[in-house]
C-alpha cells in the first residue's frame, strides 16, 4: 500500500466530490427535463 499526504488526499478527495455532483446533477436533470418552447415568449407590458 501506498500512503498519500495531508495535500494529496484533499486533491482527491476534490476530484471525486465534483465527479459525485456531477453525476448528480445529471441524474437530476435526466429525471427533470426542461419544458420545449415553442420559441416564442411572451411580454408582459
Amino acid at each position: 500500500m501506498f500512503r498519500l499526504t495531508k495535500q494529496e488526499q484533499a486533491v482527491l478527495t476534490g476530484v471525486i466530490l465534483l465527479l459525485l455532483s456531477g453525476w448528480a446533477v445529471k441524474a437530476y436533470r435526466t429525471s427533470h427535463p426542461t419544458p420545449i418552447s415553442n420559441g416564442q415568449t411572451e411580454l408582459q407590458p
